[in-house]
């Protein structure tokens, strides 16, 4: 591949899934260590784009990267510690959808109630990765997503109805 090739590759790549990446470690971490992380799985992409082996589905194996440097970053910061529960962590979603009479913050406190696991689900179900995606991702079936899923969405309405949102 010539360096005009692999240039424009990752130009498409980048602008295509960047944002995503980036609201993906933002639902799990918040914006500053986001932006760390999601610039390191580009770092890893821009490498990948040089190699022989080009993906077929660019926007999995980018989110491949990403639940992978997820998964490193956590057994760093955890090793040895306990982790720390969903309530003590501070979580800034930026791209929650607009929604009406400001309850865009009710949103975002239901979202940040949710342990982290079901957060990721939610995440990864709405940029549109089937329930076999997601379980390659994190390793695990594609039935135990969905039951996950399901009991994320129950948590998730409980907590929005905590928060007086019932219209979204």
């Amino acid at each position: 591949m010539s360096t005009g090739e692999k240039d424009a590759a990752f130009d498409r790549v980048y602008a295509e899934l960047f944002r995503d990446v980036f609201a993906y470690f933002n639902v799990c971490f918040g914006a500053e260590t986001a932006e760390d992380l999601a610039q390191e799985t580009f770092l890893r992409v821009w490498k990948a784009v040089d190699s022989s082996r080009i993906p077929d589905n660019w926007r999995a194996w980018v989110f491949r990267c990403a639940v992978n440097l997820k998964n490193d970053f956590l057994r760093q910061k955890y090793a040895g510690e306990k982790a720390q529960t969903a309530a003590e962590q501070m979580v800034s979603v930026q791209d929650t959808a607009i929604a009406p009479d400001g309850a865009q913050l009710s949103i975002q406190r239901a979202l940040t109630r949710l342990p982290a696991a079901d957060r990721e689900l939610l995440t990864l179900k709405s940029f549109g990765f089937t329930s076999e995606e997601i379980g390659e991702f994190l390793k695990i079936s594609a039935s135990a997503v969905r039951t996950r899923l399901q009991k994320a969405k129950q948590s998730f309405k409980i907590n929005l109805e905590k928060e007086g949102v019932t219209d979204v």
